[in-house]
């Protein structure tokens, strides 16, 4: 719940000073995940590799006019991919399926009516949809979390007043999920899920 607290309160703060004559643009969006997790404490034991997924739902904007600034926020779909290795070994790639509220400012620059650039940053929450349980060569060794927060910086194109093409960093602000031992080698560790977005928006 603080989570969805500070997420709201982000954007409370930011429509408060909205103008009435705000420009507003919904659409779809959809996009392509490269993920990596990481784990803290471990070692050295574990490994990963990048893995790749998509992501794709409604996408929403409403900008300042003149000055450039607003926001947007989006609710998606968003399949990610994880495989840990450790001693020559692979664990079975975990599908984890995700409801990702992204809400973020942006600044947009055009430099004619048909193309313009933009950068963006601001919060995400995730809700978790799949299984949470890990395993490891047959074990149970871990789980993810139900949920998660984390944080976005991306930059664009503006094209043709509809289309957006951008690249978006999202970095986890909290574990993932967390390793509870393999064995007696290994004790409680954390894992954490950052990943690059290449994303493409369609707005109305």
């Amino acid at each position: 719940m603080k989570k969805i607290g500070i997420v709201l309160a982000f954007v409370a703060a930011w429509l408060w000073a909205v103008p009435a004559n705000a420009q507003f643009n919904w659409g779809l969006e959809a996009g392509v995940n490269m993920s990596k997790v990481s784990v803290k404490g471990d070692g050295g034991l574990f490994d990963s590799s990048n893995r790749t997924g998509w992501f794709v739902g409604p996408k929403a904007q409403v900008i300042m006019p003149v000055i450039g600034l607003g926001l947007d926020g989006a609710i998606l779909y968003s399949q990610k991919y994880m495989k840990l290795e450790a001693e020559g070994e692979s664990s079975p790639n975990k599908s984890m399926p995700y409801l990702e509220i992204p809400i973020n400012i942006r600044y947009n620059y055009g430099f004619s009516s048909l193309v313009g650039i933009y950068v963006a940053t601001g919060p995400q929450y995730d809700w978790y949809l799949g299984s949470r349980n890990l395993t490891f060569d047959g074990e149970s060794f871990g789980k993810l979390e139900r949920s998660t927060f984390s944080w976005n910086v991306g930059v664009g194109v503006n094209l043709l007043s509809h289309l957006q093409v951008g690249l978006t960093y999202n970095i986890a602000m909290g574990q993932t999920g967390e390793i509870e031992g393999v064995g007696d080698a290994l004790k409680k560790c954390d894992l954490k899920n950052n990943t690059w977005q290449v994303r493409l928006a369609y707005l109305f």
